[in-house]
């Protein structure tokens, strides 16, 4: 789950906690509130810790999802390059296919500009590119394993149905009454 670093790092300095003390208070190791801040990704569970810790819904966390503003396909952009290594969260639609968009344009134009410049842009953009595609799998309720269907004929099409996909509804929680 995508969080908003600045928004969670905003509401720690407005109570003065430290990150330790964040993290003793919610429950959750102190590594994993540094990748919070540091990525803006965590698990459901986590996210919900932080948010009773704070008072605040989830959603407020996770930021607003109305139109993204001015910059955010850039930002998003950035920060799926700055996520090259991190196969284990999730990438929203948004985020994946503004990278996606970006990958050709910039393979199609260094491709005007040199064969052998293509090919060195193209293995510098593969692993962000297999980055953000695993994590938008996994947002989309699919394995990344789905990734190797791309080494077969067409099979670039079953992947880019899956990369489309919204992510699934989660069932609603039901919490059972307390016997008193």
């Amino acid at each position: 789950m995508n969080i908003n670093s600045n928004r969670l790092k905003q509401l720690r300095a407005e109570r003065n906690w430290s990150q330790e003390q964040l993290s003793e208070l919610c429950g959750v190791n102190l590594r994993t509130i540094q990748r919070i801040e540091t990525r803006g990704t965590a698990s459901l569970e986590t996210a919900k810790a932080l948010a009773a810790v704070f008072d605040v819904s989830v959603d407020a966390l996770a930021g607003s999802h109305s139109a993204p503003a001015k910059n955010a396909v850039l930002q998003s952009v950035w920060g799926s390059l700055q996520n090259f290594d991190d196969f284990s969260g999730r990438a929203t639609r948004y985020e994946f296919w503004w990278f996606f968009v970006l990958f050709v344009l910039v393979l199609g134009l260094v491709e005007f500009i040199h064969p052998v410049l293509m090919s060195m842009v193209a293995i510098v953009l593969l692993l962000p590119f297999l980055a953000v595609s695993t994590r938008r799998l996994r947002d989309a309720g699919q394995s990344p394993w789905w990734q190797l269907m791309m080494l077969v004929p067409f099979g670039i099409l079953l992947v880019m149905y899956y990369w489309a996909m919204p992510r699934p509804e989660e069932p609603p929680t039901t919490e059972q009454p307390s016997n008193q």
